[in-house]
């Protein structure tokens, strides 16, 4: 079936083998005692019943007419939209909240797809599944979403690793299809168990695992101990109920705190007044209790002079917006400079000479810092050197240069010819200076 309104749709069927003369389309109403019929020509395949009941659920017979008599016929059902549904609907609203962290959380989202909730209600499902997974950072080493979909089968649409990026995720959402069928809860529970949380099809040992349950009716079968066999195997459960679902059934299925893990809205246009909620608890729960930005490793110092020296680390796997810089003396009052989270070095200037610092750096999302990384660089001695104007001098001058503690060696330059020259080589301490040593020389003829 296909391009399915409120009061029609278009069926379609492989050719029947032999001489066809004819083809009848006969349906019934699942819920009403509508039924109808209609004939095409041994030609055609497709056919467009219309003039149907919106929101039904019809059971289809395709029946091959020959000469001789019918074949046996080739049975489908479909469901017709409501009458409010258009077929241009609005794009997706996502959250202005976002789920800044650098935890590793694995979440299988179970998506109850029975014929009771309808084509129209499950659109507005994959709205609230977009605006729900929308506030998370997915990849490899962050978030991965997977989902399935059941009601009498679970059908897994993706697994955890399939989508590395939340464009490629909020893509699967929006073509997520509307699958029909019963209500097996207990089933579904107990597949995503067994299909989705498993390392072959990407979970993470060491991410948190979380499973979210989407239902709109009451189970047909058990959900208590397969409920439990998730919880036991370390899945946090979350269980939303919409409409007909059984709110004892939800707490049953739901990880405790209930009015954290459960929750259920009297009609589908009600869930997108829980999303912002759910995501704010789904949140917490994939950064858990001892959740903070990873910490930056590998402090590395260099280019020191006796007034700067450049710090370099390696980042954390995780996001992080902005790194701190604290740097002091052992016995001063702490500095800081803020990098952007692109960038794992900076120069630390105007520091004072031959003096040891401490060095902290922190990663920092939001409003949260990591443990810091730790180190210390001591700066060079600063040198000064000063020489005098000689005798040939009509005044003589006085020159002052600085030059870093590393070096024993300056070149001195733009000197007038044939003068003597007193030099001064001074080491300096901070404010303090060393006593001079003192050497003469006298610079060629020009």
């Amino acid at each position: 079936t296909r391009d399915v309104t409120d009061t029609s749709f278009v069926v379609s069927w492989t050719a029947a083998p032999g001489n066809v003369r004819q083809y009848r389309i006969k349906w019934k109403s699942l819920f009403s005692e509508e039924t109808g019929e209609k004939t095409v020509a041994g030609d055609t395949t497709t056919a467009d019943l219309e003039g149907l009941t919106p929101e039904t659920r019809y059971q289809v017979s395709v029946f091959a007419r020959y000469g001789h008599g019918e074949g046996q016929p080739l049975t489908g059902e479909e469901t017709t939209d409501s009458k409010s549904y258009k077929a241009d609907s609005e794009p997706y609203v996502l959250s202005d909240v976002s789920c800044r962290t650098s935890a590793k959380a694995d979440i299988v989202l179970l998506v109850d797809g029975s014929w009771s909730i309808g084509r129209l209600n499950f659109k507005t499902i994959r709205s609230f599944i977009a605006r729900m997974v929308g506030v998370f950072d997915i990849g490899p080493n962050l978030v991965q979403i997977g989902l399935a979909q059941y009601s009498g089968d679970p059908k897994t649409e993706w697994h955890l690793n399939d989508h590395q990026t939340r464009e490629s995720l909020l893509e699967a959402v929006a073509k997520l299809p509307y699958k029909g069928g019963n209500t097996m809860t207990g089933l579904a529970l107990n597949y995503i168990l067994q299909n989705n949380f498993k390392e072959s099809v990407g979970m993470r040992p060491a991410a948190r695992k979380i499973g979210v349950l989407i239902t709109d009716g009451k189970s047909q079968d058990e959900v208590i101990l397969t409920s439990k066999k998730l919880r036991d195997a370390g899945i946090e459960l979350y269980a939303i109920g919409v409409k007909n679902a059984d709110e004892n059934e939800l707490r049953s299925i739901a990880t405790d705190p209930d009015e954290i893990h459960m929750y259920n809205v009297a009609d589908f246009s009600f869930l997108l007044d829980i999303v912002d909620g759910l995501t704010d608890n789904l949140c917490n729960s994939v950064k858990g209790s001892d959740d903070g930005p990873g910490s930056p490793t590998d402090l590395v110092t260099s280019e020191v002079t006796h007034e700067s020296f450049r710090a370099t680390w390696t980042g954390p796997e995780g996001p992080v917006e902005k790194y701190r810089v604290e740097y002091m003396t052992v016995s001063g009052f702490p500095l800081e400079v803020f990098v952007d989270g692109t960038v794992t070095t900076v120069v630390l200037r105007g520091l004072d000479p031959l003096t040891q610092y401490l060095v902290n750096v922190y990663s920092i999302v939001g409003e949260e810092s990591s443990d810091p990384l730790k180190g210390t660089e001591t700066t060079r001695k600063s040198v000064k050197v000063r020489f005098l104007g000689g005798s040939h001098a009509t005044h003589p001058h006085c020159f002052f240069m600085r030059v870093g503690a590393g070096t024993t060696d300056v070149q001195l330059v733009k000197l007038l010819p044939n003068t003597a020259y007193e030099l001064s080589l001074f080491a300096l301490y901070g404010l303090s200076a060393s006593d001079p040593l003192i050497q003469q020389g006298v610079t060629c003829m020009s």
